[in-house]
């Protein structure tokens, strides 16, 4: 079973995508985060299989918190979503080492998406 750490400001959300995972039977949120400082946190901690990272969230945002993951932790496997998404915020991340992006709240290619990041 793939260990997730689930980052995103909304309760509902974080809910949401938990129960889908739970469904999978093939990952467990190990840990959840609702900002950037409490992820990288909770990353150097639990060191779990997969990101899945909210892009917009106070404190610190998911292209921040992004850039951080990836300079810190060499290999890291990060799956952005957002329902606020734009081409150019979809390149950005790509382009800074995320392996997907989701589209909020189209989660019907949930466990694909993390199945071809895991492999």
């Amino acid at each position: 079973m793939y260990k997730v750490l689930l980052v995103d400001d909304s309760t509902f959300m974080r809910k949401w995508i938990t129960n889908i995972l739970h469904e999978s039977r093939r990952y467990t949120v190990i840990a959840e985060a609702s900002n950037g400082r409490e992820a990288i946190l909770k990353y150097n901690e639990l060191h779990p299989d997969i990101v899945i990272m909210d892009l917009v969230m106070d404190d610190m945002d998911g292209i921040q918190t992004l850039r951080h993951l990836v300079y810190l932790f060499s290999g890291i496997k990060v799956i952005m979503c957002s329902s606020l998404a734009q081409y150019s915020s979809i390149q950005e991340c790509l382009s800074l080492g995320a392996k997907d992006f989701i589209i909020k709240p189209n989660f019907s290619n949930l466990i694909q998406t993390l199945d071809n990041v895991a492999n």
